[in-house]
């Protein structure tokens, strides 16, 4: 059976994306990092997500031999990017939801304006110049303290205007409502057929 690779350790998501791929009828596994023996750190150091997915995408294709789905997501804070600078936050925890609220200390809720990016970025195995992407975001605000019983990343900070509360404190409907993960996932799915088809016969003429 053919092969992707899914550059994540999270079953739930590889779980996810092998049942979508299923439904479009497409024979391919779905591998994880942690199948991977060895693999290469994810980037993170780059100045936009779009950049972090493209780049961990082409090292972990390049080194599996694998098409390669990456996924590149976190918080921008328009408050923090216009006066100082500081690069878009990700998910790495307590530490940091700690060390957001301190650099906003004293910060009006006028100007606590963020959002929330998702980019995912197919890429095959030599053939870099063929990636397709998609990419989403929610804005909303960050609150003065934290709200919500979900412990992750910055749910219990980031409100959602349309809801009036934060990630943290809603419930799985109202979750759905307003994620734009999904969407930005179904988006590329939706071209997967036709691009794996594509890639397929450039391999083939190119071996």
């Amino acid at each position: 059976m053919k092969q992707l690779l899914y550059t994540t350790y999270d079953n739930n998501k590889i779980e996810d994306l092998q049942a979508a791929i299923d439904d479009l009828g497409l024979e391919i596994k779905v591998l994880g990092l942690g199948e991977v023996n060895y693999a290469p750190m994810k980037a993170y150091s780059e100045a936009t997500f779009l950049n972090n997915a493209r780049k961990t995408a082409h090292r972990l294709s390049e080194f599996t031999g694998l098409p390669t789905l990456s996924e590149s997501s976190g918080l921008s804070v328009d408050y923090l990017l216009n006066s100082q600078g500081i690069l878009p936050y990700h998910h790495n925890g307590q530490d940091d939801r700690a060390r957001l609220l301190a650099a906003l200390g004293g910060v009006d809720s006028e100007h606590r304006t963020a959002s929330y990016y998702t980019t995912f970025i197919f890429t095959w195995p030599g053939q870099e110049s063929n990636d397709i992407v998609s990419a989403g975001r929610i804005s909303g605000m960050i609150a003065k303290y934290p709200f919500g019983s979900s412990n992750y990343g910055y749910d219990q900070l980031f409100v959602v205007s349309e809801l009036g509360k934060t990630l943290g404190e809603m419930n799985t409907d109202e979750r759905n409502i307003v994620s734009h993960r999904s969407e930005v996932l179904s988006k590329l799915l939706s071209d997967m057929p036709d691009w794996w088809r594509s890639q397929e016969k450039i391999e083939m003429i190119t071996r």
